[in-house]
């Protein structure tokens, strides 16, 4: 016999029906009203038992996104006055075309601990794993390396590139047995504070807790420049929180493929200068290479830090953050070694509140934008030398 579930959508519709209808959710009008849909025939009113298939136990298991008979299912949207097909959960081959293949990364730097970190996670059923960092970092290749070692564990590996396109406004159940990877969450983020999911993507935020809290064999990564809303509750609920940071010793193969010149001192600078991101160190190794005959030491004496070819990327990364963001990174770029929080507040005071302050401070900090160092105990908010340069180039001081 056929069945049908809602979508998470759907249910959050259905919740806000059953809501606007007034009756109780025991009320026994819901089984009398779906029992004289099927059939017409009968006196439903005061009955002890329903149609075929209706009973309180169905609408329960219905309210709560459960899959239920089809027929069934129609009457009591219907009930609610809703169309049954903008309810419905979608199947998985709705949504398998928008699929791309795990991508192939030719290059690959490091990250043996966070591999390994990530692989026990799965070995461990971990069903939510959650890897963010500022664009460059890795994200994706971390990612795809991952699912290459993962997926025969797995009945079907499916990867989503929001990237390319952005999803649906609903999302397909979660499919038995897969290694579903989301390339690219902050793609449906966007707003005043970092995680702030788009209107029209809310519901993937209850599709997230839904793949913690309900049992299942299947595997959930994503990858996101911000750290999604809600995160927190995810991971006290099981879900894994990696943010990635800068290479270390992964760096010096990187240098290493570039046939560059250098030694331990001026790797550990070069690494510095651009946080380890892999991304701004290609970028820099390839000017070496072409204009300092590959030696860092010549390009480090010269005092030059790139930051041109960044300028797209972190122009992009701007257009997101709130105005207040934007006051407290001028104000960081103008104190390159940092202010610590007590600093920032004093430095802000008269464009904002002390909460509305911090709330931009932790926004920027989930971003990606602002990393935090400690001295002398004391814990101080700074800028990669390369967002300060882009940050000074593009939002001109008034500090």
């Amino acid at each position: 016999m056929p069945s049908l579930k809602l979508s998470v959508t759907g249910l959050q519709i259905i919740k806000q029906a059953r809501k606007e209808k007034g009756w109780t959710i025991d009320n026994s009008c819901w089984l009398e009203a779906a029992s004289q849909i099927l059939e017409p025939g009968r006196n439903w009113e005061n009955a002890e038992v329903f149609a075929n298939g209706v009973s309180l136990a169905t609408w329960k298991r219905f309210l709560k996104g459960d899959a239920i008979d089809a027929s069934v299912f129609k009457a009591f949207c219907q009930i609610l006055g809703l169309n049954w097909q903008d309810l419905l959960a979608r199947s998985l081959d709705l949504f398998v075309s928008n699929t791309t293949q795990v991508p192939n990364i030719p290059l690959f730097f490091g990250r043996g601990y966070e591999l390994l970190t990530l692989t026990q996670a799965i070995e461990q059923k971990i069903p939510l794993i959650v890897i963010t960092g500022i664009g460059g970092i890795g994200k994706t290749a971390v990612a795809s390396k991952l699912a290459q070692a993962v997926q025969s564990r797995f009945q079907q590996t499916l990867w989503f590139s929001f990237h390319r396109t952005l999803p649906t406004t609903d999302l397909p159940s979660l499919p038995p047995k897969t290694l579903l990877i989301f390339d690219g969450w902050d793609g449906i983020l966007g707003g005043d504070r970092a995680g702030k999911y788009l209107p029209e993507y809310v519901s993937y935020r209850s599709f997230l807790e839904s793949v913690v809290q309900t049992p299942h064999e299947s595997c959930v990564i994503l990858t996101s420049r911000e750290q999604p809303e809600g995160l927190n509750n995810l991971t006290a609920n099981g879900a894994v929180f990696l943010p990635l940071g800068g290479l270390l010793e992964g760096a010096i193969e990187l240098l290493q493929h570039h046939r560059l010149i250098f030694d331990a001192e001026q790797w550990m600078t070069l690494v510095n200068q651009y946080g380890g991101n892999p991304l701004f160190l290609n970028m820099a190794a390839n000017l070496i290479h072409e204009l300092f005959a590959g030696n860092v030491g010549e390009f480090l004496a010269s005092g030059t830090i790139v930051a041109g070819e960044f300028e797209p990327l972190v122009t992009q990364w701007l257009k997101h953050i709130s105005s207040l963001e934007q006051t407290l990174l001028k104000c960081l770029a103008t104190y390159p070694q940092g202010l610590t929080r007590e600093e920032i507040q004093l430095e802000l005071t008269s464009h904002a509140s002390t909460g509305n302050i911090l709330s931009a401070l932790l926004s920027l900090k989930r971003r990606a934008l602002v990393e935090t160092v400690k001295a002398n105990t004391q814990e101080y908010f700074i800028l990669q030398p390369v967002i300060l340069k882009c940050v000074q180039r593009l939002l001109p001081s008034q500090f």
